[in-house]
């Protein structure tokens, strides 16, 4: 006889292999002892107990270490801390500056634009923004630089505080900053570059009484201290137009000059457009002679030994401090003309 684990079901059939019911595998009905003849059904005590066997330990792989536990990385608050002290600090610096007291302005400039310029009102509007980026180059605390009424009329207005030197101040604000680089028209070198004693003469060195539209007579000054006054010793003949102007200025250096001493000199570098035509203007000009004009007069002039691209510089009798406000100004953009002072009042303390 066959017996099923599973529910207790008995089989007279030894031949079976598995339950009917629930294809449990059958197993031999032990002999069962002499009991009485009541019948008594069978116990669910007579199963097999369940057993609950446990799961083999983990064994981690050699030179692996089981983890303790997810641990955070510090690198986070760190960075929060960081952050958030840098914008402490920036709260209290702008604070503080914020507390200070503006010096009041005492000194008032009323300065006009030139009355060729053909659109008066744009030229105010920009010279309003070159003032502005000089004096903040300057490093002048509190301003004000505003048209003076209507801009159509030419006139601006420049609020200033009490300053240590205000020469200098008005004269880097007043300063044209207009640059050039023109061919000088002369034989070339060897030969010495051709210049005239007066402006009839060279006017007369073009066989005309008037100046053609692509010529230039312009007063040379080499040497010359930035703002002198004085009737210039020369004159020559340049070509119309420059080959390239300070539109095309990268940046404006000053420097010491290479003989030593005192006198200081501006190196200046072109942007890749002025570089490209100084460039290719230099390369097919050799020996011919180039003039570097600065507000219409011609600082230096130089013949061209080898193609040059991008790099210049502009010689003279600078000072430290002149051949700085000069670089000052060519880096801040020109005027888009002349500017006269009209009027200027400092406020009584």
């Amino acid at each position: 006889m066959k017996r099923c684990p599973t529910c207790s079901r008995v089989y007279d059939d030894d031949s079976l292999s598995f339950c009917f019911d629930d294809g449990t595998t059958l197993v031999n009905k032990l002999p069962e002892a002499i009991a009485p003849e009541t019948a008594v059904l069978p116990s669910s005590q007579s199963d097999p107990a369940p057993t609950i066997e446990a799961a083999p330990p983990q064994v981690a792989p050699p030179g692996s270490q089981i983890p303790a536990g997810k641990r955070r990385s510090p690198l986070p608050w760190i960075l929060g801390a960081g952050a958030l002290l840098l914008l402490l600090g920036a709260g209290v610096v702008i604070a503080i500056f914020m507390l200070i007291p503006k010096k009041p302005l005492v000194m008032h400039l009323v300065l006009q634009v030139e009355s060729t310029s053909p659109d008066r009102a744009a030229a105010v509007k920009q010279s309003v923004a070159v003032i502005s980026n000089r004096l903040n180059a300057l490093g002048v605390s509190n301003f004000e630089v505003k048209p003076d009424g209507d801009p159509g009329n030419g006139r601006i207005l420049v609020n200033l505080p009490a300053l240590q030197d205000p020469e200098r101040v008005k004269s880097v604000i007043s300063n044209w900053g207009k640059l050039e680089l023109t061919h000088v028209v002369s034989p070339p070198s060897p030969q010495m570059v051709q210049t005239f004693a007066t402006k009839q003469e060279a006017i007369a060195s073009l066989g005309s009484d008037s100046i053609p539209e692509n010529r230039r007579v312009l007063p040379y000054t080499e040497r010359d201290t930035p703002g002198a006054t004085g009737q210039p010793n020369k004159w020559v003949v340049v070509e119309s137009p420059p080959i390239v102007d300070g539109s095309e200025l990268r940046k404006a250096t000053a420097a010491r000059s290479p003989g030593g001493g005192t006198e200081y000199q501006i190196q200046f570098s072109l942007n890749k457009t002025g570089a490209d035509k100084f460039g290719a203007w230099t390369g097919a000009n050799i020996n011919e002679y180039l003039g570097i004009v600065l507000n219409d007069e011609v600082k230096s002039i130089a013949f061209i030994k080898s193609q040059i691209f991008d790099e210049g510089e502009i010689s003279g009798r600078f000072t430290k401090q002149s051949a700085g406000d000069l670089a000052l100004v060519l880096n801040s953009g020109a005027l888009p003309g002349r500017l006269l002072y009209l009027e200027e009042r400092v406020d009584k303390p």
